[in-house]
């Protein structure tokens, strides 16, 4: 794997402990970590200073795969008083991202206590970014600015790691997208209204969503029906589960990615439904022009 100069860096300062939110490591130290990869320096005369010899090695193994095994050991501090691991690699992925890759926090296979699972050690494993989420082409289309902000927001949260924001960014997408459709269908609304549930709510009719309508084909009554559980599903998320409100719990990436996912299926829909009504609108138009 290959890594710029900045990130190359920001590894120097958690590996020699510079950075001062990982554990300091002397000389003695740094030549023991890099001998695990191979190298057989001794501590001595001559020993170029600690940053500089640790900046040595990160660039003789750049872009080489045992960078990402250096990586990992370089996060390895979970037993550390005082440090926190965790918020240390969800700082450094803001420059890894940049290079095609995040840490991940894992656990090594763990065992059973009776009907108790118990999770082994924590590690951190350095994966390339795959592409998690993918911004629907007709949203992408959608003219206005705050909603493509949320939607490059929502897919770069999901990159780094930050999934709590990733999920606040999927509602607030939801939220501009409702208030973009309900001034393009000239519904009143309350501007500073910020419950998406009540957004969709009186969106609804202008698209002709509601599932008690006798008009809406039997089969697609349950996927409309689904969608309101969705608005509510996102609303009670990002309540417990997001940077919006302080959080209940943590939420995992599988999590993040179901949210901002959902939310992206759900706003392609209604983008590609408000386009169905408008077509519909001017085809009713020209038939009565020329009856």
């Amino acid at each position: 794997m290959k890594l710029s100069a900045k990130t190359i860096e920001k590894l120097v300062g958690i590996i020699t402990g510079d950075s001062k939110v990982s554990p300091y490591r002397s000389g003695p130290q740094l030549i023991a970590f890099f001998r695990d990869f191979g190298e057989r320096d001794l501590y001595g005369q001559g020993v170029p200073s600690r940053g500089a010899y640790t900046k040595e090695k990160l660039e003789k193994f750049d872009g080489m795969d045992v960078m990402r095994g250096i990586i990992s050991n370089a996060f390895d501090f979970f037993d550390a008083d005082g440090l926190d691991p965790e918020a240390a690699a969800e700082d450094f992925n803001r420059a890894l991202v940049r290079d095609g890759y995040r840490l991940t926090l894992e656990y090594r296979r763990g065992w059973m206590e009776g009907d108790r699972h118990v999770e082994a050690d924590p590690y951190f494993d350095v994966v390339p970014i795959s592409p998690l989420t993918v911004a629907p082409t007709s949203l992408a289309a959608v003219n206005h600015d705050a909603v493509r902000e949320q939607i490059q927001k929502a897919n770069r949260k999901i990159d780094s790691g930050d999934y709590a924001g990733a999920i606040a960014s999927a509602y607030t997408l939801v939220e501009q997208l409702l208030k973009l459709l309900l001034v393009k269908t000239s519904t009143t609304y309350k501007e500073n209204d910020g419950d998406i549930r009540s957004l969709y709510k009186a969106l609804r009719t202008p698209l002709r969503l509601d599932p008690s309508e006798e008009s809406i084909d039997a089969p697609l009554k349950p996927i409309l029906d689904g969608f309101q559980k969705l608005i509510a599903g996102l609303y009670e998320i990002s309540n417990k589960a997001s940077d919006r409100h302080a959080r209940i719990y943590n939420p995992a990436a599988h999590h993040a990615k179901l949210a901002v996912n959902s939310a992206f299926a759900l706003c392609e829909f209604l983008v590609e439904s408000h386009a169905y009504q408008e077509s519909r609108l001017e085809s009713d138009a020209r038939k009565e022009a020329s009856a």
